[in-house]
C-alpha cells in the first residue's frame, strides 16, 4: 500500500500474525493487512490524558 511502510519482525496485537503490521509513512497509525486491525496514534490516551502505551511484539532470530 502506498503511504505505509512494513515493520519487519512485528507481531499483529490483535490476530498474532507476523509480518503484517504497516505503518503510515507519517507515524499515525497502524495497520494489519491480515486481519484489518488499526490502531491511530491520538487513540494512544484515556480519557484522563494519560498515555496508555500498547507494545508491538518483535522477534529476533
Amino acid at each position: 500500500m502506498k503511504g505505509y511502510k512494513f515493520i519487519a519482525g512485528a507481531v499483529c496485537p490483535s490476530c498474532g500474525d507476523l509480518d503484517s503490521v504497516m505503518l503510515k509513512n507519517d507515524d499515525s497509525m497502524i495497520k494489519c493487512v491480515s486481519c484489518n486491525y488499526f490502531q491511530k496514534k491520538e487513540d494512544e490516551f484515556d480519557k484522563k490524558g494519560n498515555e496508555i502505551i500498547e507494545s508491538i511484539k518483535i522477534l529476533n532470530d
